[in-house]
């Protein structure tokens, strides 16, 4: 793990599988570094006015990722957290725009652990077809999310959110 300075008025975007627990790190991040807190699945489920799932069974994939880079290359982030969907990472144009609003944070939890808390949350929207199994997803996407990390943080079984939270204040310097 590195140490990235975050510059004033710039963002910490998490990356991460469903059930990574980005939205409830980010919640625990933002408060910590006195910054707004933003969940990019909310935009998706505003925009479309339908849950995450809804908008995979009635549009499909194609259209559920091209809708994800359309509205999030169009908001302007500033000074926040923000927890992204697990298929952010497929587009270049979304993750170089993250990576330009400051440092990309990967939460790099064990897959046993994130199938117990995605089968506990079922149904989840997971962007991914029907025949693709959590397990194919996990390992078509860890490469992905190891590149695009400017940071790789380690969430074992042990790690609560707010000692997550820490560990990424101390590995962005603050």
């Amino acid at each position: 793990m590195s140490n990235v300075t975050n510059p004033q008025g710039s963002c910490v975007t998490l990356i991460g599988m469903p059930g990574a627990g980005k939205s409830t790190v980010g919640r625990y991040l933002a408060e910590s570094l006195g910054l707004k807190f933003h969940d990019t699945d909310d935009d998706l489920e505003r925009h479309e006015s339908a849950t995450l799932q809804t908008i995979m069974d009635t549009k499909g994939l194609n259209y559920f990722r091209a809708l994800e880079e359309s509205l999030l290359r169009e908001i302007h982030f500033q000074s926040e957290v923000i927890a992204t969907g697990g298929s952010v990472i497929y587009s270049d144009a979304l993750m170089q725009k993250f990576k330009s609003l400051g440092a990309v944070i990967f939460l790099d939890v064990p897959l046993h652990t994130l199938e117990a808390r995605v089968m506990r949350d079922a149904p989840r929207g997971m962007a991914k077809t029907v025949e693709m199994t959590y397990q194919n997803l996990y390992q078509q996407r860890y490469p992905l999310y190891q590149q695009w990390a400017d940071i790789t943080i380690d969430c074992n079984d042990s790690a609560t959110p707010d000692t997550i939270a820490e560990r990424i204040a101390k590995a962005l310097n603050l």
